[in-house]
């Protein structure tokens, strides 16, 4: 049996539910629910904005792959040549990014290297390492200039003196007396420079110079190979090397001029005895202290600054030195004590005359061998060089 079809709502049935729903409307319940559904339809909708508009820009910025012109090689042209950062390095210029013309040398300072061919920067890691010392990774050569003093090159490559002066022969009989434009090798590291001789052999050299055998031989400086063969007349490096010292004993009861008359000590007014005290002998500052291969003191001041006897004593040499000291003076304090002023400019006494402590004996040079005016004082006893340090005050 089929049911039974709902009767049909009259006019005045239809204005009351309208009117009970317009009175639910304006109830606080129905507001909040009105709001939510809202809601909840807003954000979709602006969801679906969002990835609309990302698709949009995605598919604006996909650009075909720009053609590149052919680099110099393949058009024919001739290539550029090396790009130097010498002093015409300053009219060179790369492009860079964004359109902005930077030089070359300061590119390079910042670690950027140039591709000739297509005339691209690129930036490079920079290593924490100066150029010094990428340079000093094999052994090198320096040319001594005005002031330098075998501390301040060492110093200059962080090894220390005694490594320059075993390195150099002519520095190691006179580490103190540098001349300009003298050319020094420089190890890398600190030891000992040596000349491979007949009989040698690695542990033989290691045990001369009190160094490890597997320091020698693992050396990349020395270039072994696993055989370890040692070439006679060759050199090689010993790292943590020590060359023993050898005492200089100096006998100066006759020195020569360069003309090559000889000058000896001879009498004269009678002199005050010595103090057996010194003081110093002149004013200044030390540009080169007292250690093994350099035995005394390098005073710098300007040309001409005054120069005093240490203590009482008799001249016993006044002239021109043929080993580098330049014009040289001694004086001889009759106790077994001598002092040495060298690289003078002037002298104001002459040989066998008697000087007191303190009196101007001579005016402060840089002759003979030296890179900038200053006095080379040394102080021997007995014939043996002494640390000046010791005595003065």
């Amino acid at each position: 049996m089929n049911p039974r079809p709902p009767a049909p709502r009259s006019p005045s049935n239809i204005r009351e539910s309208v009117r009970a729903l317009t009175q639910y409307l304006r109830t606080d319940d129905a507001r909040w629910k009105a709001l939510v559904v809202v809601g909840r339809y807003t954000s979709h909708i602006a969801i679906i904005v969002v990835v609309a508009a990302a698709v949009a820009l995605a598919g604006s910025s996909l650009t075909r792959p720009t053609v590149l012109s052919p680099t110099p090689e393949a058009s024919g042209q001739t290539a550029p040549g090396p790009v130097t950062t010498g002093s015409d390095s300053a009219s060179v210029f790369a492009e860079a990014g964004g359109g902005r013309l930077l030089s070359v040398a300061l590119l390079q300072s910042y670690g950027a290297s140039i591709n000739q061919d297509v005339g691209v920067v690129t930036r490079q890691a920079l290593l924490q390492t100066s150029r010094q010392a990428d340079e000093r990774r094999g052994i090198i050569t320096y040319t001594v200039s005005a002031g330098d003093t075998i501390e301040g090159i060492a110093a200059r490559f962080g090894i220390l003196p005694t490594t320059i002066a075993w390195a150099n022969k002519d520095v190691e009989d006179q580490p103190d007396l540098l001349s300009l434009g003298q050319i020094l090798t420089i190890l890398p590291v600190d030891g000992v420079y040596y000349t491979v001789q007949a009989e040698d052999t690695i542990d033989s050299i290691a045990k001369k110079f009190k160094a490890k055998p597997e320091d020698i031989r693992k050396s990349p400086l020395n270039n072994l190979g696993s055989g370890g063969n040692l070439l006679i007349g060759s050199r090689i490096v010993v790292p943590d090397g020590v060359k023993p010292f050898e005492a200089q004993v100096v006998a100066n009861n006759q020195r020569s001029t360069a003309s090559g008359q000889v000058i000896a000590p001879r009498a004269g007014a009678a002199p005050v005895a010595a103090r057996g005290r010194f003081v110093w002998p002149t004013r200044g500052f030390i540009s080169q202290g007292f250690w093994a291969l350099h035995r005394a003191l390098d005073i710098a001041a300007g040309i001409g600054t005054p120069i005093v006897a240490s203590d009482n004593g008799v001249v016993e040499f006044a002239g021109w030195s043929t080993v580098g000291y330049g014009y040289l003076l001694i004086v001889n304090h009759g106790n077994g004590f001598k002092t040495y002023y060298a690289h003078n400019s002037q002298f104001f006494v002459g040989v066998g005359q008697a000087v007191r402590q303190g009196q101007t004996i001579a005016a402060m040079g840089s002759t003979g061998n030296s890179t900038g005016p200053h006095c080379h004082f040394e102080i021997r006893l007995n014939g043996v060089l002494v640390n000046p340090l010791v005595y003065l005050p």
